[in-house]
């Protein structure tokens, strides 16, 4: 029985929504990413990802010095 609803473990498992994410554009960029294993979703839907995110933002720490 789910507790939370006073309702059958299978009807709730009917009720469950599932929700999915398109695969990243260019998968290319993911080979060595240590992001990809973290266990969230690490790209957006523009082709951004973490990993160019953070070169980018060392790219700009790196051209201050």
């Amino acid at each position: 029985m789910n507790i939370r609803k006073n309702t059958s473990d299978k009807e709730a498992n009917d009720q469950r929504k599932v929700y999915s994410v398109a695969e990243p554009q260019d998968t290319e960029k993911c080979r060595g990413c240590p992001y990809a294993g973290v266990g969230f979703i690490c790209w957006d839907q523009d082709g951004s990802c973490m990993k160019t995110d953070v070169e980018k933002i060392y790219d700009k720490l790196r051209s201050r010095r």
